[in-house]
């Protein structure tokens, strides 16, 4: 009854909210590494709710940190279960809400969370949507370096190919996450791979690691091997193992199959 009760909130109307989560893969091993988590609300006016439906809404004022809190603490009791069924994984990811992150007191309000809660930072990756690239947002910028000195894993997410180069080596993430724009279609044109294979060469000069989105092969995940691309996640269309989003009991089934 006590998880159960630590699972539920109310925000606007909105019941509970639901974290479930997918493999990210070594492209080397192929096995997972890490793990990305994707939340959705349930609304018993308007049922399941996706992020590109109410993130917008919450991100208008600070009642997405309630729900930013619910779904780190969420998360954490995941990673918890996850290494107690000795699942071997790096850390797990967690969206950042950007209208926190704007804010002088996002890494007080992180800090004292997590301490109270005495979690260790260094199995969170928060989450960072691409917008803050092209921004030049001092408070973000800020923000994103005093993330990784309090210990926590960071990545840029949704990174396409308008970019601006300056403002993403300003951020210095840890790891950048491709959109699945960037390499689909890998191994079909010449100069297209190249021109990928150039882009995980630049984050790599950022010391970060890329992280390709929406892989739909295993011969689409060799091909990053060889462009040293060192992590993918696989497409949810794609029918291959750890391509949906699933919750936290599933993926332990899941993985010991």
């Amino acid at each position: 009854m006590e998880e159960k009760r630590q699972n539920t909130t109310t925000v606007d109307g909105v019941r509970a909210i639901e974290m479930r989560y997918r493999p990210i893969f070594d492209t080397d091993t192929k096995e997972p590494a890490f793990y990305q988590s994707s939340i959705r609300l349930n609304s018993a006016e308007m049922g399941v709710l996706l992020p590109e439906r109410f993130m917008p809404v919450l991100e208008s004022c600070d009642r997405c940190i309630s729900v930013f809190k619910l779904a780190l603490l969420q998360t954490i009791k995941a990673g918890e279960k996850f290494a107690e069924r000795e699942l071997d994984f790096g850390w797990i990811s967690v969206f950042m809400p950007l209208w926190l992150l704007q804010r002088n007191y996002c890494i007080s309000i992180l800090n004292d969370f997590m301490s109270q809660i005495k979690a260790d930072t260094s199995k969170i990756c928060l989450e960072i949507p691409s917008v803050v690239v092209n921004e030049g947002n001092e408070h973000c910028i800020e923000a994103v370096k005093k993330l990784r000195k309090a210990g926590f894993h960071t990545m840029i997410t949704g990174l396409d190919d308008s970019f601006s180069m300056f403002g993403l080596a300003e951020l210095e993430p840890e790891f950048i996450m491709l959109d699945r724009r960037v390499t689909e279609g890998i191994g079909e044109d010449k100069r297209r791979d190249a021109c990928i294979k150039s882009l995980i060469s630049f984050i790599d000069d950022l010391d970060a690691y890329a992280v390709a989105a929406g892989v739909s092969s295993p011969d689409e995940a060799d091909k990053l091997y060889d462009m040293n691309c060192p992590y993918y996640t696989v497409s949810e269309n794609s029918g291959e193992r750890g391509g949906s989003f699933m919750l936290e009991r599933f993926v332990r089934r899941r993985t010991q199959e």
